[in-house]
């Protein structure tokens, strides 16, 4: 087994498949997740994250709220790539049992319990990640890894923003928590569009009509939630499902060493993500 793993998420159609993904891996140990405000608002992310687990039989798994809007700016949501519920409209039955509060505490007390052993990773803006940093400080020194879905390193082709040429939605709707994030000690792994929006990892309409004639349980939801997307656009980016796969079989990427300054201002460069290598000897 890989390791214990919380899942920090605001699901949001392609946090769902990540969940999917992460529930389908025998090397994670799911201790819990953690749902902050991103695609769509908290009251809803916290739902949908119950709602996939309840769907594919795992109710034991706990889910905590976590916060409500980013540091210091209001909260922009994104119904319009994810439906106005964040799973596609699908009709994807209610949970029985609801979110519980508490997020950011859970993530730095389990931390905490488990020291050198939990891999965080983090699917959305990076807000609950910034405050269990912060008001518990020993929290960076204490996780094992943080793995985020975030980021456009201009790296790549694909590495241009999808909010702003320079910005990607995770880092631009909370950049002053990316910049804690990014300026503290613990080891960070970023799965940024370079990565993701790359059209051989995209689900085109053929790769959906192969996924909806699979079996199962997850298969089901994944296709039916799904269906917005393709229908709307033509394909499915599955961003944060490539960090739970980063954290799975990391051989699988090409990673680059670099120091990274996230972009604060209220301008067209907010929320970018400017990478560059250490200095010899610095």
């Amino acid at each position: 087994m890989l390791g214990k793993v919380i899942l920090d998420m605001d699901p949001g159609i392609d946090d769902a498949l990540a969940l999917l993904l992460a529930l389908s891996s025998p090397e994670l140990d799911i201790l819990g997740v953690t749902a902050v405000a991103g695609n769509t608002t908290i009251d809803k992310t916290g739902v949908n994250a119950r709602r996939v687990l309840e769907y594919v039989g795992r109710d034991g798994i706990p889910v905590f709220l976590g916060a409500s809007a980013p540091l210091a700016r209001p909260l922009s949501t994104a119904e319009h790539v994810h439906g106005s519920d964040g799973l596609g409209d699908a009709g994807i039955p209610m949970p029985v049992q609801p979110p519980r509060g508490g997020g950011i505490q859970f993530i730095a007390e389990t931390i905490r319990k488990y020291p050198g052993e939990v891999i965080v990773i983090a699917t959305g803006p990076l807000t609950n990640i910034a405050l269990a940093y912060t008001l518990y400080p020993s929290t960076p020194r204490l996780v094992k890894q943080l793995i985020i879905m975030g980021g456009a390193y201009h790296l790549t082709p694909y590495g241009r923003g999808n909010v702003t040429p320079l910005s990607e939605f995770n880092i631009y709707t909370d950049p002053e928590a990316a910049k804690i994030v990014f300026e503290s000690t613990a080891p960070l792994t970023c799965v940024g569009l370079d990565v993701t929006t790359n059209p051989s990892v995209k689900i085109d309409p053929q790769r959906y009509r192969e996924i909806s004639r699979l079996r199962g349980r997850k298969a089901e939801l994944a296709s039916k939630i799904m269906k917005y997307q393709i229908e709307r656009f033509g394909e499915v980016e599955v961003h944060d499902a490539l960090a739970v796969a980063a954290a799975m079989q990391p051989a699988m990427f090409q990673m680059v060493e670099m120091n990274v300054q996230v972009l604060t201002n209220n301008d067209a460069s907010r929320g970018a993500t400017i990478p560059f290598k250490p200095k010899e000897g610095g």
